[in-house]
């Protein structure tokens, strides 16, 4: 319940403060934080972070 709040907090920053250019940068952290929890670890992941990073 706490990473819900606290990704509402970070999505309520950025708009309250018209910071739109950080919206790529959290999408693509989301997804790659997202991946990292769906597989479970970073064995299968780690060819595309590396690609991304």
């Amino acid at each position: 319940m706490s990473r819900l709040t606290t990704l509402r907090e970070l999505i309520g920053h950025f708009i309250g403060r018209r910071k739109f250019f950080f919206v790529p940068l959290l999408i693509v952290l989301l997804v790659a934080g997202g991946l990292l929890l769906l597989t479970g670890g970073l064995s299968y992941v780690a060819p595309f972070v590396y690609t991304l990073f």
